[in-house]
């Protein structure tokens, strides 16, 4: 099964606690990327499928990508080795998307690289967003303003969280990958009340 990660704020930690738990499960797992992500002690970093292939078998786990321009990134695999590396693990979990650490984002025409026969498609916020200007949390600043009718300044509400989600991946998601299941997961919920809007805020996209 291939499950990819969209959006913003806090796909990375998102990714790994699912790992984390897949392997309690027993589950072999595999952590790549279609964009660029932040590469973790252990990374396997190339084109070769054979080592990562040996560590899906060794121990169950790996996370593997190609050299990124960024320092401290991996970039996407080829799609002949992320296609031979898929069947020896039960769960492939892909970083596909950028927010370069913004909590919010609109993604441009070539956004987000979901991977031909992905299943499941999580889509991530972060609330922490709440109560700041938009210019100071926003990715593609100027998509966000035109997609909900804001300003540079204007102070991000609940509301304007849930009319992203729809506008920038829920409703297009939808239409491009109608076979895939789509869970909405905001991040960043380190209060009470944090807490409180995330869960409603899933309960709306159930």
């Amino acid at each position: 099964m291939i499950r990819a990660f969209v959006g913003s704020g806090g796909k990375t930690g998102t990714i790994f606690k699912q790992a984390a738990a897949l392997r309690e499960q027993g589950k072999r797992v595999l952590v790549t990327t279609s964009t660029q992500m932040g590469a973790r002690e252990g990374t396997i970093i190339g084109d070769n499928p054979l080592p990562v292939i040996a560590a899906l078998e060794r121990d169950g786990y790996a996370m593997a990508g190609t050299k990124a321009s960024r320092e401290g990134k991996i970039a996407a695999l080829s799609e002949e080795t992320f296609r031979a590396v898929c069947p020896h693990a039960d769960i492939v979990l892909v970083e596909a998307d950028g927010s370069r650490q913004h909590p919010l984002k609109f993604p441009n025409d070539n956004e987000p690289v979901i991977p031909e026969g992905t299943e499941e498609i999580f889509v991530i916020c972060g609330l922490s967003a709440i109560g700041k200007p938009a210019k100071d949390v926003c990715h593609r600043l100027e998509l966000v303003k035109a997609a909900i009718g804001i300003q540079d300044d204007t102070i991000i509400t609940e509301k304007h969280v849930r009319e992203l989600i729809r506008k920038a991946y829920v409703a297009p998601l939808s239409l491009k990958y109608p076979d895939a299941s789509i869970t909405v997961y905001p991040c960043q919920r380190d209060t009470p009340q944090l807490h409180e809007l995330a869960v409603s805020i899933q309960k709306e996209f159930a």
